[in-house]
């Protein structure tokens, strides 16, 4: 399996229980369009075997967390086998299965409140990771990377297990979401892998550190003041921040006339397409990244970039949109899963 298929749903009909090989098996249920994290199983652990056993359907669904091997036991096999058990162990089996299943169903409903509340729709949507999942692991993340180093305060590799046990036993979030997480943290450059895979190298904490103090920040606006960019603006964002660094930059004010009709010109050319509308570029005028299109010429339009903050606000805003993405992806993953290729 790989990371991320799922394996089963809550209500599959049961014929197999696996028994995990390598890798990692998240054990999680649906509670409306929110998921409840009921379990993490590792190499050795067997899975599925409620089910099996019980002739009821799954009583939760099971997501590969990581590349994972696991060896199928069929009903054929395990009835084969059981032909020489004694009939009381029989029983004590479906006794015991079904104290299992009626503890599943008093489910960790304190451990993954799953919704952030959209204020302008009026109604809570499903987060995998929420704002703040989001401010406690990367507090943990950045709490491990600090205690981590050497005497000539250089950042040292950080063991994976550690940030987990901050996060997960301390901030009490489920490991699945810190293993997410963790993952974004590593594809913007905050971490890096090593040739240990149990450990990451630090490479950029200031970025980690700029990402919480937005989150923080934005936490104390008023939900209509927030710098929230939807997808068509950081489009834009992505293909100004791309270039804003080509422009002069004034000395004392730190800003730049940034050509954005320039900028369309040369990254439509590239893709053979119209990459973006120039009334787009509203989305990052209405929050504050850049004024108002000043159109001089067809191919002068400029708006005056503060170059340094709207940079970091682009490297912060990467790593909202890869949560949001990440959650979009769970929400798919919930309400009809990706079958095994």
């Amino acid at each position: 399996m790989m990371k991320g298929d799922i394996l089963f749903k809550e209500g599959d009909v049961s014929n197999a229980m696996y028994l995990i090989r390598s890798g990692s098996i998240r054990i999680f249920k649906r509670k409306g369009d929110s998921q409840i994290e009921i379990d993490i199983l590792r190499s050795g652990q067997i899975l599925g075997e409620m089910a099996f056993l019980d002739g009821n359907a799954r009583s939760a669904s099971a997501e590969a967390m990581a590349d994972t091997e696991l060896v199928e036991i069929s009903k054929s096999v395990f009835d084969s086998t059981m032909v020489k058990v004694p009939e009381w162990v029989k029983i004590l089996l479906k006794a015991v299965v079904a104290r299992l299943r009626s503890t599943t169903t008093k489910v960790k409903n304190l451990e993954t409140a799953s919704g952030d509340m959209n204020y302008s729709e009026g109604k809570r949507n499903f987060s995998f990771i929420s704002s703040h999942d989001a401010l406690k692991i990367g507090t943990a993340s950045l709490l491990v990377a600090s205690l981590k180093s050497n005497a000539s305060g250089e950042r040292e590799a950080v063991r994976i297990s550690g940030i987990e046990k901050y996060a997960n036993q301390v901030m009490g979030v489920p490991l699945a979401k810190v293993s997410g997480f963790i993952d974004i943290l590593i594809e913007v450059g905050v971490f890096q892998k090593t040739n240990d895979e149990k450990k990451l190298a630090p490479k950029d904490v200031e970025l980690l550190e700029l990402f919480l103090q937005h989150v923080c920040d934005e936490n104390l606006l008023d939900p209509t003041k927030r710098h929230d960019l939807n997808l068509r603006g950081f489009a834009v964002m992505n293909y100004v921040a791309k270039h804003v660094g080509e422009f002069p930059k004034d000395a004392e004010s730190g800003r730049a006339e940034v050509n954005v009709a320039a900028i369309k010109k040369v990254e439509s050319e590239a893709a053979g397409r119209e990459v973006f509308r120039m009334e787009e570029f509203d989305e990052l005028v209405k929050i504050g990244y850049g004024t108002a299109i000043k159109v001089i010429s067809t191919e002068l339009q400029t708006s005056s970039i503060h170059v340094e903050p709207f940079q970091r606000a682009h490297r912060v805003q990467q790593i909202l949109k890869l949560i949001e993405t990440m959650n979009d992806d769970k929400q798919k993953a919930a309400l009809g899963y990706r079958p095994i290729q």
